[in-house]
């Protein structure tokens, strides 16, 4: 094999491990549908809110799910009760069931099957009441959060911290062992002297 095959062949191998890294990091699970419904007008309080994910979501352990469900009104109280209930794909908060008639969003943290945390607003409301709305203060820090609460169930967040430093790191250890490759292939490869025998 020539040297510049052995190389395209090396580096062939370094773009095949970058590219089988970097694909699985930006498949992250998205919520597939909600009960309540985003945007949805409901007649009476509902006694829980459930979500329902594309992939089977990670669960830390029995007292900490990874999963965190508000479900809040204008005023910023929650009225979700008792703990938050992770099954496969699925999670479920109940709901104290003396929520008034008003605006809610249901604010939602889960960790997806590929370990990143994703996240979202779901807006619906109870009762004739107008939907929520969230007043900003005009402090940058209280912006983003407001940018972030009003945001359609359909704008989910998936945190990316490391995926890139990742896949530079495999992209840089498989260009490595490319290099690696070539130089051992061509030292074995080296047309033998007398001073070899």
């Amino acid at each position: 094999m020539s040297p510049l095959r052995t190389l395209a062949a090396g580096l062939t191998v370094a773009v095949v491990a970058v590219l089988a890294t970097a694909l699985p990091a930006s498949a992250h699970d998205q919520l597939v549908s909600s009960t309540p419904g985003d945007g949805e007008r409901l007649a009476a309080s509902p006694s829980s809110v459930s979500m329902t994910f594309s992939g089977e979501l990670l669960v830390l352990d029995s007292d900490l799910t990874g999963a965190v469900v508000l479900v809040v009104d204008e005023s910023g109280t929650d009225w979700v009760t008792g703990a938050v209930t992770v099954v496969g794909n699925t999670v479920t908060a109940a709901l104290d069931p003396a929520m008034p008639v008003a605006g809610y969003q249901v604010r939602w943290q889960v960790v997806s099957e590929d370990g990143h945390p994703i996240s979202g607003v779901i807006p619906f409301t109870v009762g004739d009441a107008a939907p929520m709305a969230t007043a900003s203060t005009g402090s940058p820090a209280d912006d983003e959060t407001t940018a972030a609460t009003s945001a359609p169930a359909t704008d989910q967040v998936a945190d990316e911290s490391g995926g890139a430093v990742r896949v530079l790191l495999v992209g840089l250890g498989g260009a490595a062992i490319a290099v690696l490759v070539f130089a051992l292939l061509r030292f074995l490869r080296r047309p033998r002297t007398t001073d070899d025998l």
